[in-house]
């Protein structure tokens, strides 16, 4: 796995877990000792979390550490969608847009 690949995938892996959480940027950035910047640009694979930071994120977040790492939700199809979309850019996310509207115009 690539250097960026990797770190899109972590970055939307913890904007995931933040927002399950129901945490602000602001407050998981209070809780581990981060700037909310910082926190933005892990969650836009800008920056990485140093090692010594994945225990205080991991318990901000409520998951066991190993969490963080797990890419693929399990879960429900809509739950799987919503995670895949955290990853994807403005423009990424118009054109799937267009694509499910012209899907369900099908039905």
């Amino acid at each position: 796995m690539e250097d960026r690949n990797f770190k899109k995938l972590f970055g939307a892996r913890v904007r995931y877990l933040r927002k399950l959480a129901g945490l602000s940027q602001e407050k998981l950035a209070e809780l581990i000792g981060l700037s909310t910047k910082t926190i933005s640009y892990i969650e836009n694979s800008k920056n990485t979390l140093s090692f010594n930071k994945l225990p205080l994120l991991a318990k901000a977040l409520n998951v066991p550490v190993y969490k963080l790492f797990i890419f693929e939700p399990d879960c429900d199809s809509k739950e799987k969608l919503e995670y895949l979309l955290t990853s994807a850019t403005e423009k990424e996310i118009n054109a799937l847009s267009e694509i499910i509207k012209t899907i369900l115009a099908i039905k």
